[in-house]
């Protein structure tokens, strides 16, 4: 058969589509993929001659000290450049004959060894070249961490394929015939590594509905055949009354064409079109949806969220796990809102109204993160508005089973489904292990699916061995399958600075596709990068793209206020880092301009697998850590996933290198099952349920234990009581105990004259097991039935959203703040929002650095140094701190604090951002983390002092320093900080080409946007005249409410 017969049978199978979206378009041409000019259509062109920006004039203002920053440059093409000039890279004047990785025969291996070898050949002076490779300037901290920061690298080499084999031998495998006569018996032994990895995903189709998964024993063998649709009018269920207006899964025809404009979505595939008829959607019964990363989940809902908007005409809630992918999401939700007439709300933070501005006339898109998600349903269900939502919609619904953050996300859910409002809930995961459980908990139906749009190979490397992993063995062999050697001709030195071939490997792939690297820390993110600028092949990866990654530089410098050194080095070479030591603009650039083949590498950590969407031709997992803990299943599917998306090619590459020491673990986690989602709400002194138990108690939810352990017992920690071997009652019963001692609850029926000592706290269960007790020994009874209330400080934690006893902290701060309030200056309020977000050592985020603090606290004037002194800074204390060089001792919590606060002070002066990061020695991402998250505070602390009178006096102060903290900019520009994505350099740059205002913005057309300012790109200038839109629509739909308002208040009043 034909190697072009061979691609379109693949194409048929990988890419097969249930219905086609494409219309026939008046004029529509075929694509050019020749120079063009730029059209509104176009973000950054494919021609290398062409900059990514439309007017970047860089180059202009560098070319006299080009030779300087770049070295010697040469003409490009939009071929990859052949270059005539010497090459004083690793690799000279390399050629690979093909960047994808080859399964062969055993016995063809060594031929393919010789294949797959770069070719040297032409290149007399090769071997010279490599010996004269200079990593001198690699410091010795730097060589050590990309080793890893292990002990056992001196022999590098010592790992190959027999070493790996023995040690994950561990697994005692069986004869094909005792594996026939196991499965006939549906043994849970015979499947090996195809039933870890795919614990959670089949392959095929799997539908099964809650009920079915509660009546099902978790050890029935489960039919992984495709079952979905076999019995779908099975009892001739009764369809959800369902408003249709158009023939696009009810949606008018208009969605269709939208997908296809702003998506360049044809098509959907055969499983999209599958779940969007499932019986659960049809019943509007809750779904859980699972399939592998890139599969098109997000798609699904998307057209659902648009069904709820439109057709039903509710308000949807569509919770996403990190802050970036929501303002993404609301990005490019914009240009639907504004053509379908509904609105859209970004809920991070300080933004986002609660409870939402009441709407008549269009519905509401809210995209929160999962704390401020949660934050807006409860103001809702607190002014009787819950019934305005009609979706929920969750992203990554395995984060359920994460510390902190799972618990929050499990009690939103839980008061969802316990408030019985007709809300649909719809979660959608890559990875779930225990996906009954989590459908118990939801009484959600399940809908499972192994599809990728592309095949994904995944390999391990073991020395300089290739082994391809085949899920569907059943022996070591057959699962681990040799494919070939890697044999680069590295110098002595390059081998030792790069033992793993990282370099070999990525010049395979890049710089013609894109390549990321995941490495186990963010220091080793920065150094794998600059290794591999330093010795992949220079000439072929410096011409690509050039001019344009001039510009991405200039922006960076210009738009961010910093270039980052290392970043200077490695961009050059389209070869950048990725983690959250970045500002979010400074990842924003990188992430586009790796996704338009700019960048062609990043080393990233393992945040970007689940928090951005950026597909791979090739994926390299540096080392099989997350830090300093070694990998999951779940992490390892997430990394992997990232390879192989539709239209990068027939198939993804997926790359773990293993040293020998990490063996054994490797094969016991490639063998493990899929990590499960376990509930939280019992860690940390059963935190997570105290704040749940606080929360429906100030929502009228419950007001007696009888209604207390009817609500417990619907969380996926009641599902999970015997799993977890936890006595959900018990822990019911000791928090309310708590919470009547800390003065958080009380009584509400009158209980007589006596003073009642609530530290004697008992229950019924109490005085069943209590003998006689001393006369007049008073204690407060509190049965099944005994209605309780929320005390002040009580309602004021649960509007702050905070646990009572962090609640008690903050009051007592206040309280003693408000007698000597320093108010020359925000210093004071600065630690007060710092004291609210402190652990117990003050040193969250990042330590106070001794000498730095000094030298500040010296340079400070009078007045600011008020504040040190009444919390007990004397000269002696800055003495010592000089001398000893450490915060520590007994104000170690208040140096600790008065350090953010003093970096807080400067952030308000408007003092550049880049610029307080170098001054305190905080990295820029960092710091931004601490600005978000003193916003988060300072509004929690505005919502607690609304609940506490005796606190009037704070609520204005802490308003404006919100207000403030939030801009971070000038009364002019703070009109246009209201868009979202817009900081104070774009602010500043809008400002000074005219446009002043938001409805400036709305007039405008995106492409005179990118005309008008410099370093506009078309997408960003879409997304900004969309926000801008969306802005002046809130505006417009709260003056026609009051308007509808008046107009009923006169009309009543003339019927008097």
């Amino acid at each position: 058969m034909s190697n072009q017969q061979n691609k379109k049978n693949v194409q048929i199978i990988c890419n097969k589509r249930a219905l086609d979206l494409t219309e026939e378009l008046p004029g529509r041409q075929e694509e050019n993929h020749a120079k063009r000019q730029c059209t509104e259509g176009l973000f950054w062109p494919d021609s290398d001659d062409e900059s990514i920006f439309s007017n970047a004039k860089l180059e202009d203002l560098l070319s006299g000290r080009k030779d300087e920053l770049f070295g010697t440059q040469v003409q490009t093409s939009s071929n990859m450049m052949q270059s005539e000039l010497p090459d004083d890279g690793l690799f000279g004047d390399t050629s690979f004959a093909d960047t994808s990785l080859k399964l062969e025969p055993a016995g063809t291996r060594a031929a393919a060894d010789h294949d797959q070898q770069i070719d040297l050949s032409g290149d007399a002076d090769a071997n010279e070249v490599f010996k004269k490779i200079n990593l001198n300037d690699l410091s010795v901290a730097e060589m050590e961490d990309i080793f890893h920061g292990a002990e056992d690298f001196s022999e590098p080499l010592m790992q190959n394929t027999q070493l790996f084999l023995d040690a994950v031998a561990f697994k005692v495998l069986r004869t094909p015939e005792k594996l026939n006569q196991s499965s006939t018996k549906g043994d849970e032994s015979m499947s090996f590594i195809s039933k870890s990895v795919l614990e959670g995903i089949v392959q095929g189709t799997q539908y099964e509905t809650c009920e079915e998964l509660r009546n099902r024993s978790i050890l029935d063998p489960v039919n992984w055949e495709s079952q979905a649709f076999a019995d779908f009018e099975r009892d001739n269920q009764e369809r959800d009354n369902f408003p249709s207006k158009g023939e696009f899964y009810g949606l008018p025809d208009k969605v269709k064409r939208m997908i296809l404009e702003h998506k360049g979505i044809k098509s959907l595939y055969e499983w999209q079109d599958e779940c969007l008829n499932l019986p659960a959607i049809r019943q509007r019964k809750n779904l859980i949806y699972a399939l592998p990363t890139s599969g098109g989940k997000t798609l699904v809902a998307e057209i659902l969220m648009l069904r709820e908007l439109l057709c039903r005409e509710r308000n949807v809630l569509f919770i996403l796990p990190y802050v970036s992918i929501v303002q993404e999401k609301v990005s490019a939700m914009s240009p639907f809102a504004i053509d379908l007439d509904f609105i859209v709300e970004e809920y991070t933070a300080g933004k986002g109204k609660c409870p939402p501005q009441p709407r008549r006339k269009r519905r509401s898109l809210f995209i929160a993160s999962i704390e401020k998600g949660a934050v807006l349903m409860d103001s809702l269900i607190d002014v009787q508005r819950p019934h305005e939502i009609g979706l929920v919609v969750v992203d990554e619904l395995h984060l359920i089973g994460e510390r902190g953050r799972g618990a929050t996300l499990e009690a939103f859910l839980t008061k969802v489904m316990f408030l019985n409002a007709n809300i649909q809930i719809v979660g959608m995961s890559a990875t779930i292990g225990n996906l009954s459980e989590i459908s118990s908990f939801l009484n959600a139906d399940v809908y499972t699916r192994g599809f990728r749009p592309v095949e994904l190979k995944e390999y391990i490397k073991c020395g300089s061995d290739l082994l391809e992993i085949n899920a569907a063995g059943q022996t070591l062999d057959e699962i681990f399958v040799p494919s070939r050697s890697v044999n680069y001709p590295y110098s002595e030195a390059v081998k030792k600075a790069d033992p793993d071939h990282l370099a070999g490997l990525i010049s395979e792939c890049a710089p013609e596709h894109c390549c990321l690297v995941f490495c186990p820390s963010r220091k080793n993110c920065e150094n794998v990068a600059l290794l591999l600028s330093r010795i992949v092949p220079k000439q072929k990866f410096f011409d690509h793209r050039r001019s344009e990654k001039i510009d991405l530089m200039d922006a960076l410098d210009k738009m961010c206020g910093i270039l980052s050194p290392v970043l200077a080095k490695t961009l050059p070479y389209g070869i950048a880092y990725h983690h959250s030591g970045l500002t979010t603009d400074e990842r924003k650039y990188i992430e586009t301009a790796y996704r338009f083949g700019v960048v062609t590498v990043i080393c990233c950590t393992s945040t970007l697998a689940a928090g951005v969407n950026l597909p791979a031709k090739r994926v390299i997992i540096r080392a099989p850590y997350v830090g300093q803990e070694f990998m999951t299943l779940c992490k390892y599917k997430q990394m992997v996933g990232r390879a192989g998306r539709a239209g990068l090619g027939e198939a993804g590459e997926s790359i773990l290198i293993a040293q020998s020491k990490d063996n054994l673990q490797v094969g016991q986690m490639l063998f493990s099952p899929m990590d499960k989602a376990l509930s939280s709400l019992d860690q940390q002194e059963a935190v997570g349920l105290q704040s749940l138990i606080l929360s429906v108690i100030g929502l009228n939810l419950a007001e007696c234990r009888r209604d207390l352990n009817r609500l417990v017992n619907s969380t996926l920690l009641s599902v999970q009581a015997s799993t977890l071997e936890v006595a959900v009652d018990d822990i019911v019963l000791r928090i309310l105990r708590e919470m009547f001692k800390n003065k958080v609850l009380q009584v509400t029926e009158p209980l007589g004259k006596s003073k009642i000592n609530c530290s004697e706290i008992i229950t019924t269960q109490d005085v069943n097991q209590t003998s006689a007790r001393p006369a007049g020994d008073r204690r407060l009874l509190i049965g099944q039935s005994t209605r309780f209330k929320l005390t002040n400080l009580g309602r004021a934690a649960f509007k702050a959203g905070i646990d009572y006893k962090r609640a008690n902290a903050i009051h007592k701060e206040l309280r003693h703040a408000q007698q000597q309030l320093i108010l020359t200056n925000y210093s004071h309020l600065l630690y007060l929002i710092v004291c609210f977000n402190s652990n117990e050592r003050g040193d969250e985020l990042f330590p106070a650095d001794a000498s730095i603090l000094f030298q500040v606290y010296t340079s400070l004037p009078p007045e600011s140094q008020a504040l040190f002194k009444q919390l007990g800074f004397t000269e002696a204390h800055a003495a010592r701190l000089f001398k000893k060089q450490s915060v520590q001792g007994p104000l170690s919590l208040q140096l600790n604090r008065l350090y953010k606060v003093l970096i807080l002070s400067d952030i308000l002066d408007l003092l550049p951002l880049p610029n307080v990061a170098t001054k305190y020695n905080v990295e820029r991402g960092t710091l931004q983390h601490l600005i978000s998250q003193s916003i988060a505070a300072s509004s929690a602390i505005v919502r607690l002092c609304e609940e506490l009178e005796e606190f009037w006096c704070y609520k204005p102060l802490f308003e404006r320093i919100l207000h403030k903290m939030d801009r971070c900019g000038t009364l002019e520009l703070e009109p246009l900080m209201e868009l979202p994505g817009v900081k104070i350099n774009r602010a500043k740059q809008l400002y000074a080409a005219g446009f002043k205002s938001i409805e400036d913005l709305a007039r405008i057309r995106p492409m005179l946007l990118v005309q008008s300012v410099e370093h506009m790109p078309l997408r960003v200038a879409t997304e900004i005249v969309s926000a801008a839109k969306i802005i002046l629509m809130k505006k417009l739909d709260h003056l026609e409410e009051e308007t509808e308002n008046l107009k009923v208040c006169l009309q009543s009043s003339s019927k008097d």
